[in-house]
């Protein structure tokens, strides 16, 4: 009778070889949707940063209020994740420094939820009405100085059909500045043309 030696030590290690692949088939699984569903890489900035004086030709409101206005630009870089905003909060503060006591809300105009496509910049206007005259020259620092800007948005991911879990995303941008001199019809735009102040996340 014929003894084979060795077979249930061949069987031992046909399991660990077995199980062994099937960990690293999981593993590379794994990775894979990680990498594909991770969110795609947003940069925002401030542009067009501009102040509408009352009493200009731009003034069609008539309220006789200072109007801050700017453009949230939300560049999405990615090359396969698109973004859909669900909600966008844009705050503007009288001052660059750690601790932002004086800051008011902005009015946006650009209606959300808001789809972006892969690889594309996305422009949210928005902007601040200063009712007022003495506390429109307290906030605006008798319309001089520099500003900042913190944008707070929620956004899911899509890649393919799949959509990732709803994100919160907080930037902060300064300094924004939104006075030069005024020009004929009373609304004046940055001194340096079309200024961009580029967002860093906020702490």
């Amino acid at each position: 009778m014929a003894v084979v030696l060795g077979t249930d030590l061949s069987t031992n290690r046909i399991i660990l070889l077995a199980t062994l692949a099937a960990t690293l088939v999981v593993a590379s699984v794994v990775t894979i949707a990680f990498v594909i569903m991770s969110p795609a890489h947003v940069r925002f900035a401030i542009t067009d940063a501009y102040t509408q004086m009352p009493g200009g030709d731009t003034d069609t409101a008539g309220d006789r209020a200072v109007r801050l206005h700017l453009t949230v630009e939300a560049n999405n870089t990615s090359g396969r994740a698109a973004v859909m905003y669900h909600s966008m909060l844009v705050d503007v503060s009288n001052s660059t420094g750690p601790h932002r006591v004086n800051w008011v809300r902005a009015d946006v105009a650009t209606p959300l939820p808001l789809f972006q496509p892969a690889r594309k910049v996305t422009a949210v206007n928005a902007s601040v009405a200063l009712v007022g005259g003495a506390a429109a020259e307290a906030f605006a620092g008798n319309v001089t100085g520099d500003f900042s800007v913190t944008v707070s948005a929620t956004a899911r991911f899509k890649v393919g059909v799949a959509w990732t879990r709803l994100y919160d995303i907080k930037v902060t941008c300064a300094p924004v500045s939104f006075f030069s001199d005024d020009d004929e019809d009373g609304q004046s735009q940055a001194a340096a043309g079309r200024r961009v102040v580029d967002c860093s996340a906020a702490s």
